[in-house]
């Protein structure tokens, strides 16, 4: 173990063959990829590319390596041509003295693994890995104290030697003084002080390491994951460091994807390049990612206007990450879209509660509940239910109960109010006189859409909004509704009609359906030509003279 303040070297074969600063890099982002390197380069940038569209093996392995591992001043033919050869030019052995890549001994991450610290950094310039632009070699020594103990990294490609080198350039975390041998080294094309904000940007250059390659390093070049990587801040932004190169998504959903400490980056043609972490990364994980419910992602993580959450919305559907309750829901596009219709999250019905999930009825199908309503879905129809007329069908054994699956979204109704219409009933709410939302069913609802509604038909006496719904008598024989101007009493026998005023008042004077009368048998006929209008009951009359008076006949 070496305590040191100051560069100092102990092999001839890790490190920088120029110790002097260089000056400002070019970006790696910034240049004409094609352009790039010299004519062998290009070449094989162009062949190999054609070549690993073929099931993986160890040619296809070298080629590939060949795009993104080489600037190929050696033996460009031989690469291609003759394996063997390409697999001396790329891979390391243990005895050729340099350090193997993180990649290779951290699970395939091509970053520091535990126990170690970023240390000092080289480039090698004119890099096919970084199209051209500078390569940036990372070293990662050992903290001290460490158990970190010269071996071989015993990869067939990459098996070079890990915590051997005794070496520290030391342009990184200068506030740590005390350091082991390199563990490993990171291979990127973002600066080292993007990646690493301790990293100074005193550069020292050697392109011996320009060829170096690994089989799980891949291109990490001017593509749009790259580029959408570094506008988010690169290895400071909160994706971190590149855990592991950029690699093609196949089969019917082809793309991108690269992965990083705290996140992924996809990218297909149809959506562009869009970073996902946090729940919102956890749930498109379990819902199959890629290929599974939601597809690619179509925007960036998006905070609410409220701020109370997160978003995404992927190519078939969208997730939303509720900050208070440190979870996240599922809308795929047909739940979505309708409640957008709603008003989405600043709507009517609110945010997610909950996923989408399975009705337990004998019809099935599927419900997903939000902070005041919700979305059912049953074969191709799926309607909205929200607000008061939400709780009043909840109230009466939702889907389950009286009113049975929503047949329709709600609706506007007659001078502002409110109606949906449901498999065995219609709900309504009157905002303007806040009447919350009162259901009918039955005889009631016959009688009540019979004469016209909340907008009578004309030659009828309209009740206005029902502001107590279909409710049991209580004898076992009947139900009643009560309304703005009069109730409506029935039987599955008898059938049911309206009592309104004054025969109404006298009728609840009498003891109402479980009264002398008992429930009504028609409605209050026309004026004779004395001018006395009669309403019939069970057990009597109600007549209303020609001077307004109420009496029982």
């Amino acid at each position: 173990m070496t305590l040191a303040l100051r560069p100092r070297r102990t092999t001839a074969t890790d490190g920088a063959s120029d110790l002097s600063p260089v000056g400002v890099h070019r970006d790696p982002t910034n240049h004409d990829p094609i352009a790039a390197g010299g004519f062998a380069q290009r070449l094989v940038h162009r062949i190999s590319a054609a070549l690993n569209r073929s099931t993986p093996n160890r040619r296809s392995f070298l080629t590939r390596t060949a795009v993104v591992g080489s600037a190929l001043a050696v033996g460009p033919l031989d690469f291609i041509l003759k394996p063997g050869t390409a697999y001396g030019y790329l891979c390391g052995t243990c005895s050729d003295g340099w350090t193997a890549f993180c990649c290779t001994i951290n699970s395939g991450r091509n970053s520091c693994p535990a126990g170690s610290f970023v240390a000092g950094w080289w480039k090698a310039d004119n890099a096919a890995y970084c199209c051209g632009s500078a390569r940036y070699i990372i070293d990662c020594n050992a903290t001290c104290p460490t158990q970190c103990s010269c071996r071989c990294a015993g990869d067939s490609c990459d098996g070079r030697r890990t915590c051997c080198n005794q070496f520290r350039y030391g342009q990184c975390h200068t506030e740590i003084a005390c350091y082991g041998p390199v563990v490993c080294r990171v291979a990127t094309c973002v600066v080292p002080w993007q990646y690493d904000p301790t990293c100074t940007t005193t550069s020292r250059t050697d392109n011996r390491t320009v060829d170096h390659g690994a089989p799980c390093l891949g291109q990490d070049c001017d593509t749009p994951i790259q580029r959408k990587y570094l506008s988010l801040g690169g290895p400071s932004s909160y994706l971190g460091s590149q855990t592991s190169a950029e690699r093609a998504v196949r089969g019917s959903r082809p793309g991108r994807v690269a992965r990083y400490e705290r996140g992924s980056i996809y990218w297909s043609s149809a959506t562009g390049a869009h970073p996902l972490w946090g729940r919102l990364l956890t749930k498109f994980d379990a819902a199959g990612g890629i290929g599974g419910t939601l597809g690619y992602p179509k925007t960036d993580i998006l905070t609410t206007p409220d701020e109370r959450a997160k978003y995404t919305i992927f190519q078939y559907g969208r997730v939303y990450s509720m900050q208070e309750e440190a979870t996240a829901y599922l809308l795929t596009n047909a739940f979505a879209s309708k409640h957008q219709q709603a008003g989405g999250v600043r709507g009517a019905m609110g945010y997610p509660i909950s996923d989408a999930r399975p009705i337990n009825t004998a019809r099935g199908g599927t419900v997903q509940t939000f902070e005041r309503g919700r979305i059912y879905q049953v074969g191709s129809s799926i309607r909205q239910t929200h607000g008061s007329l939400y709780d009043c069908h909840q109230a009466n054994g939702g889907v389950g109960g009286v009113f049975g699956y929503p047949s329709s979204d709600v609706k506007s109704s007659y001078a502002g109010g409110r109606v949906q219409y449901f498999e065995r009933g219609i709900i309504w709410s009157f905002p303007p006189e806040d009447i919350p939302g009162q259901g009918l069913h039955g005889v009631t609802l016959f009688r009540f859409v019979y004469n016209g509604g909340v907008d009578p038909r004309p030659g009828y006496y309209g009740l206005g909004y029902p502001t107590q719904g279909t409710t049991p008598v209580g004898d076992g024989r009947g139900t009643y509704a009560v309304f703005q101007r009069g109730h409506i009493y029935g039987t599955d026998a008898l059938g049911a009609f309206q009592v309104h005023g004054g025969v109404l008042d006298l009728y609840l004077s009498l003891g109402g359906p479980t009264g002398d009368l008992g429930y009504p048998t028609s409605e209050l006929d026309p004026p004779s030509a004395s001018g006395i209008r009669s309403q019939q009951f069970e057990h009597g009359r109600i007549d209303r003279l020609a001077d307004g008076t109420i009496v029982r006949a």
